[in-house]
C-alpha cells in the first residue's frame, strides 16, 4: 500500500509528537495528533537545539523560521559559583562555535511545528482530546480518548511524555527514580539586570552541590534571560514540572552564590521548580502497531541539553522506517526501535553522569576550583563528551537491516 493510504495517530502535541506528524505528512502519510490541552501555549521554558537536532529542521525547510525565533550566542562560558571567575569554551567565530546551538523558547519551537503541520493538513491537530490508551488487531490500531471515542488508524505513536498512558498500557506503571536533585526555572527581562548581564552569552555556573545555566531568548520583541538551576535535595516527592516555587526558597538554595545569580533570582517574575526523575530503559518500545517517542520511552535529566533533540531524532527516524516499509508497520516499528534504543540510552546515561561533573567538592576550594574547571571543560574533555552526540545524522544514518532480537512484535 502507498503511504497516503496509511494513517498514523499521534498521542501528544509536544515537540516530539509534532515533529513526527510533520515528518510523516511530508512523507505522504495521513496523520492526526490528539492532544489533551485545550490550547497549545507555553512560554516559560527555554531550550537549545544542538546541531543534531537542527539538521532535521533544515531538512524540513524550517531553518529560516528557527533562526528568526532564536538568539545567536556570542560566547559560551563556564563560571565559578562564588567568584564568578570564567573559562570560555568558545566565542562567536571560533572553530568550536560550529556546534553553537539555537537558543529559543519552547513556545516558539512549538509554534513553528504547529504552523508547519497545519500547512500540510489544516485539521491534523485535535485539542481537548485526552488519550487514555489504545487497542489493535492485525488490521489496524485505535487511539482511545477520554470522551469514549475511538479513532482508527494503522499505527499509534505515544508521544505523551513521562506520564505516558500509551506506555503504561504496554508495560503497566513504570516506576521513576528521584535523582536527589530539583530544578528551578524562570525568565528574567533583560532590562531588569545590570548591563554586564545583558550580553548574549551562554553561561554555566558550577558549584559543589548545584549548577545554573543561563542564556538569552526572545519573546514578542523582548530579550529575556533563561534561568535554569539544579540543586541537590533529598526526599523530593512530586514529579510535576509546573509547580510554582517561592523566590525565598530559591535564594536559600543558592545562598553564598555570586551576586549575579542572586540578581537573576530576585528579578524573576515567576519561578517553577520540580524534582528531577528518570526511568530505567524500557525492555522494548513497540508492541505490534504501537510505539513510543521522546520522554515516553527515554526520559533523561537535562544536563546535556538533549531531551528535545532526542525526541526530534526519534520523530525523523520513525518516519524513515515507516516510509521504507509502508505495507508492514509492525516490522517498521521494530526497525525504528532497533535504530534508536542504544543511542538514547547512551545519551540518557551520559546526561545522568554530568551531575557529578557539574557538582563537585573541588569547586568549594579556591585552590582547586579553576584547575577542576580547566580539566573538565578542556577541548579534549568537551570533544569526548559531545562530539559523538553531534556527529549523529538522523537523516543519513544507515538504518539497521532488521529489528532488535527479542523486540516485541
Amino acid at each position: 500500500m502507498t503511504n497516503a493510504k496509511r494513517k498514523v495517530l499521534v498521542a501528544g502535541a509536544g515537540i516530539g509528537g509534532l515533529a513526527a506528524a510533520l515528518a510523516l505528512l511530508r512523507s505522504g502519510f495521513d496523520c492526526e495528533v490528539h492532544e489533551q490541552a485545550t490550547e497549545l501555549r507555553e512560554v516559560g521554558a527555554g531550550l537549545w537545539l544542538s546541531v543534531n537536532g537542527t539538521r532535521i529542521f533544515q531538512e524540513l525547510g524550517l531553518e529560516a523560521e528557527l533562526r528568526a525565533a532564536s538568539i545567536a550566542a556570542d560566547a559560551r562560558l563556564v563560571r565559578l559559583w562564588n567568584s564568578g571567575e570564567e573559562m570560555p569554551l568558545y566565542r562567536h567565530g571560533d572553530s568550536a562555535a560550529t556546534h553553537q546551538p539555537f537558543l529559543l523558547l519552547r513556545a516558539h519551537l512549538l509554534k513553528i511545528l504547529v504552523d508547519a503541520v497545519r500547512r500540510e493538513k489544516p485539521d491534523a491537530i485535535h485539542l481537548n482530546a485526552r488519550c487514555t490508551g489504545f487497542r489493535q488487531d492485525d488490521d489496524g490500531a485505535w487511539l482511545l480518548r477520554q470522551d469514549g471515542s475511538e479513532i482508527r488508524g494503522d499505527v499509534v505513536i505515544g508521544a505523551d511524555g513521562v506520564h505516558s498512558r500509551i506506555r503504561d498500557q504496554v508495560f503497566g506503571p513504570v516506576p521513576s527514580h528521584y535523582t536527589n536533585a530539583i530544578a528551578w526555572r524562570g525568565l528574567v527581562p533583560m532590562d531588569r539586570l545590570s548591563p554586564h548581564q545583558r550580553a548574549h552569552v551562554v553561561a554555566t555556573w558550577v558549584g559543589p552541590n548545584a549548577h545554573v545555566t543561563v542564556y538569552p531568548v526572545r519573546w514578542q520583541g523582548t530579550d529575556l534571560l533563561t534561568f535554569s538551576g539544579q540543586v541537590e535535595h533529598a526526599g523530593w516527592q512530586g514529579e510535576s514540572w509546573s509547580e510554582k516555587g517561592a523566590k525565598a526558597d530559591c535564594l536559600q538554595d543558592f545562598a553564598g552564590w555570586h551576586a549575579d545569580i542572586v540578581e537573576m533570582i530576585t528579578a524573576v517574575d515567576t519561578l517553577h521548580k520540580w524534582g528531577l526523575f528518570v526511568r530505567d530503559p524500557l525492555p522494548h518500545w513497540s508492541e505490534g502497531r504501537v510505539t513510543l517517542v521522546g520522554d515516553a520511552c527515554h526520559s533523561m535529566v537535562p544536563y546535556l541539553g538533549q531531551g528535545v533533540n532526542m525526541a526530534v531524532e526519534d520523530a525523523w527516524v520513525l518516519a524513515r522506517c515507516l516510509g521504507a516499509a509502508p505495507g508492514d508497520p509492525v516490522a517498521a516499528l521494530s526497525r525504528y526501535e532497533a535504530a534508536r534504543r542504544e543511542r538514547t540510552a547512551r545519551v540518557a546515561a551520559g546526561a545522568a553522569a554530568m551531575q557529578t561533573v557539574f557538582h563537585n567538592q573541588a569547586l568549594a576550594r579556591p585552590e582547586t576550583a579553576m584547575d577542576y574547571v580547566r580539566a573538565q571543560w578542556s577541548p579534549a574533555a568537551n570533544a569526548a563528551r559531545y562530539d559523538w552526540i553531534y556527529r549523529y545524522d538522523a537523516i543519513s544514518e544507515p538504518l539497521p537491516a532488521a529489528a532488535l532480537a527479542g523486540a516485541a512484535a
